[in-house]
């Protein structure tokens, strides 16, 4: 694979030997532990897909139409703590951030036109329409199969944020290599070429910053999990239709005893109409199925790093075993099936090949250094202490083997 931006880097650099991600291992809970240094017990954002309780539908945290960062984040980042130090901050594509304060400059991670149009700060959507950049093309390149483009554009919006304002920190989400695991399986040809793709994105934007500023910068080049190849579905909205336990879904409300969220290699019961007792009889239905691995009542939450008390918890927990995927499929008879997706991720963290990946390079770091195998929760503090600052009571440590003295 030809990586000629990456192994520069490397070269010039620390890589670590995988790092360890939280649970689920799914996009917003692990971008949220990378920013704040700790689990989703503490921070707050506890899935990708949860079910809104009240209004009784599945939300997609992911498309971020509903909350703004301040309603989801119950712990600090390091860019709250670089903005409340003075330092600019801004991001593009990162997910969690709607609205967030701390940043002087985010075009968010959204994927629908009107979510794009209506949610993103107006004063950024004028500035880049003014910039010439395509913005009504947000959403259909939002879209698994053509997230390549909008990776490009990313990469476009980044140099010019750092142009235009010169934040301090950039942050940045490149996307095509997760569609492409998700569409394809990991490892596969496409896969080696999204990775390159990106490659070529981060090294434009490199070459896109002022001499200047690339000269005194530190890059740092994160995964937040990895990825396990699928064979089949696992669909427990229609073990629990036909066990007469969940009527609606979909476009409609979930109606019944129980209903289920999937969060790809991991999936959620919640309750509805059912008592304690009856959830859990419908729990233990779902653990026999084809492909459960194991399953967590509410009362063991702690062990798999979540709150035992949110309002987006579910009342068990489940995770798929190697080869399979949870669907929210409701429709046909079939409990298991031709999966959706060739490649999934959700899993605990230490599934194998659910390592994520950790690179830094530049200003500050020590090159050639070892490390070892690392937690999400570390990069926070390592990025705050680059920057300055101080991110006192987190989980993760400092990794201070690859700083310079």
């Amino acid at each position: 694979m030809k990586a000629p931006t990456l192994r520069a880097l490397s070269e010039r650099g620390v890589v670590a030997d995988g790092v360890r991600t939280v649970f689920p291992s799914t996009t917003w809970p692990t971008h949220v532990s990378l920013t704040t240094g700790v689990t989703p017990a503490r921070h707050g954002v506890v899935a990708n897909h949860v079910l809104n309780r009240a209004r009784r539908r599945a939300e997609d945290l992911t498309g971020d139409p509903i909350y703004d960062a301040e309603a989801l984040l119950r712990a600090p980042t390091v860019y709250d703590r670089a903005a409340a130090a003075g330092l600019k901050v801004a991001a593009v594509d990162w997910p969690a951030t709607r609205r967030s304060p701390s940043l002087v400059f985010n075009l968010p991670f959204f994927k629908d036109q009107r979510v794009f149009e209506t949610q993103t700060a107006r004063e950024v959507w004028d500035e880049l329409a003014a910039a010439g950049f395509p913005l009504d093309r947000q959403g259909e390149w939002a879209l698994l199969p053509k997230r390549f483009m909008k990776d490009a554009m990313v990469a476009d919006v980044a140099a010019h944020a750092m142009h235009r304002h010169a934040p301090d920190m950039l942050m940045v989400h490149f996307l095509c290599a997760d569609s492409h695991q998700h569409l394809y399986g990991p490892r596969t040809p496409e896969v080696y070429w999204a990775i390159e793709y990106i490659d070529a994105c981060i090294g434009r934007l490199l070459a896109a910053l002022p001499a200047t500023v690339r000269e005194r910068a530190t890059v740092a080049v994160v995964s937040d999990h990895g990825f396990l190849p699928v064979t089949r579905d696992i669909r427990p909205n229609v073990r629990l239709q036909r066990l007469g336990a969940l009527r609606g879904g979909g476009a409609a409300a979930f109606s019944g005893e129980a209903c289920f969220v999937m969060n790809h290699g991991a999936g959620y019961l919640y309750a509805l109409d059912g008592d304690a007792s009856a959830v859990g009889t419908l729990a233990g239905e779902i653990v026999k199925m084809e492909g459960v691995a194991a399953a967590w009542p509410r009362e063991r939450f702690a062990e798999l790093g979540l709150p035992s008390e949110h309002p987006m918890l579910p009342d068990a927990v489940f995770e798929a075993k190697p080869g399979y995927q949870f669907s929210d499929e409701l429709a046909g008879d079939e409990e298991n099936g031709a999966p959706k997706y060739r490649g999934t991720h959700g899993q605990r963290p230490d599934a194998p090949g659910n390592a994520a990946f950790f690179m830094a390079s530049g200003a500050g770091i020590r090159a050639g250094a070892k490390l070892g195998r690392i937690e999400s929760r570390d990069v926070a503090p390592t990025l705050a202490t680059l920057l300055g600052l101080e991110m006192p009571g987190v989980d993760g440590r400092l990794l201070s083997e690859i700083l310079d003295a």
